[in-house]
């Protein structure tokens, strides 16, 4: 299927991602001077999405990795709805939508500095943006909300379940840091970020390049993190844990 410029032009972010990207605070002191962007690392990019005035660092990211995203749009559109040039607009503002969310919190909180492994997270993500799409859509037909079944460990809280509901995320992020420095704390990071926050299940992030671990590999990540944070929370709250 052939794309119309608005989804395969490299530098042209749709409007309603653009305005979520503009509306932001002037330019942060971290990139005052002059920058290379076509130099930056991954790591360094995905990161520089999240600061304030980032259009620059958004545009040489759609120079990177817009096809990445029009080609996931492209395929869960035709799998799911018409497959239309309209309908795949549709879907890649979202998938923006979702990026640039939050001070694009999805990139800035992928802590990986290979090339192959930001594109591979790159095509699961907006593959599940893309599937959020058409569940919503499917929901606003039907007036109620469903989801699909994922297939879960017992002893993996499901993402979004009351283990993080009464927290904020910048007090599991500190739990998340403290427990892990280690030699795999990037690593293991990373792991529960995209299966709590993202919504990933164990077998998207196994897939992805570099976690170098089988499904239930990352479901003993899970388990071991999610653990050890529960009973530093029962510690603290005078209970005891599980």
């Amino acid at each position: 299927m052939l794309l119309d410029d608005s989804l395969t032009s490299p530098h042209r972010l749709p409007a309603r991602a653009t305005l979520a990207v503009d509306q932001r605070e002037p330019a942060a002191k971290n990139y005052n001077g002059r920058v290379e962007w076509v130099d930056l690392s991954p790591d360094q990019l995905l990161r520089a999405c999240g600061l304030p005035d980032s259009t620059p660092a958004w545009e040489e990211f759609m120079r990177r990795y817009h096809p990445i995203l029009a080609a996931a749009a492209t395929r869960v559109s035709t799998r799911w709805g018409l497959g239309s040039p309209d309908e795949i607009d549709d879907v890649m503002q979202e998938i923006y939508l979702g990026l640039c969310a939050d001070r694009a919190r999805i990139l800035t909180s992928f802590e990986e500095t290979r090339a192959e492994a930001v594109f591979g997270y790159l095509k699961v993500v907006a593959t599940n943006l893309a599937h959020d799409f058409f569940r919503k859509r499917s929901a606003a037909k039907r007036g109620a909300w469903r989801t699909s079944n994922l297939d879960q460990s017992a002893d993996v809280a499901a993402p979004g379940d009351n283990f993080e509901r009464h927290l904020t995320l910048a007090k599991v992020d500190e739990l998340l840091v403290n427990h892990t420095q280690t030699e795999n704390g990037a690593r293991d990071r990373n792991i529960f970020r995209l299966y709590y926050r993202h919504g990933m299940t164990a077998q998207e992030i196994a897939e992805l390049p570099g976690v170098g671990l089988s499904a239930k590999g990352v479901e003993g990540v899970l388990h071991r993190i999610t653990k050890t944070i529960r009973q530093t929370l029962a510690q603290a709250q005078g209970i005891g844990g599980h």
